[in-house]
């Protein structure tokens, strides 16, 4: 088997012209700083214009019993399994009991009681809608999670139906206003 012949002068050539080119890439010269910001804010540009007329807010959708509520993503922090709630006695009704998550308790509301749809026996399964609120870090327990999707404003219909709705979507889907129902959770007893 005969050995292909390597050009060691070709090879040095290349390596050198390779390590000049990272070198005028990586020079952090003011025409170079310049170039970079300008290619950001164009980017930075038409990612707001496409926000702007995008198709509508982000959201999770999941369900209480019957029926289907809309979350903003804006609102989530997490979504867990429901397991390991203990109970703390003398909490509210409304409060399921606490949770770990990472090494911190967090509390653990009951969707069902909260947004007063049909209230059975709590399971075991489930989620929680760990939610994205500096000091009232607090999971919302959901009975299933079905899916993302964009809801546009413009299409809500307001309904008097709950004081915790943003407005109902296609579909019979309660946007819900995450504000009203944590004034709603602390208001009735403290975590």
């Amino acid at each position: 088997m005969k050995r292909a012949h390597i050009d060691w002068n070709e090879v040095k050539h290349r390596l050198r012209a390779s390590e000049s080119a990272t070198a005028q890439a990586l020079e952090a010269g003011p025409r170079r700083i310049e170039e970079v910001y300008t290619r950001r804010a164009i980017e930075l540009a038409r990612t707001a214009a496409e926000r702007a007329v995008g198709r509508g807010v982000p959201t999770l959708l999941f369900r209480l019993a019957q029926e289907r509520y809309a979350i903003e993503l804006k609102d989530l922090a997490e979504v867990l399994p429901f397991k390991r709630c203990v109970p703390v006695p003398g909490s509210p009704p409304q409060f399921l009991g606490v949770m770990n998550v990472r090494g911190e308790l967090r509390s653990v509301a009951d969707g069902r009681r909260i947004l007063a749809t049909a209230v059975g026996a709590v399971g075991d399964s489930g989620f929680v809608l760990m939610l994205r609120r500096p000091g009232q870090e607090i999971g919302l327990k959901v009975d299933d999670v079905d899916e993302l999707r964009e809801i546009r404003r413009e299409d809500l219909t307001h309904s008097g139906k709950s004081g915790f709705a943003q407005g109902i979507a296609s579909g019979a889907v309660v946007l819900l206003d995450v504000d009203a129902v944590l004034a709603s959770v602390f208001s009735r007893g403290s975590v």
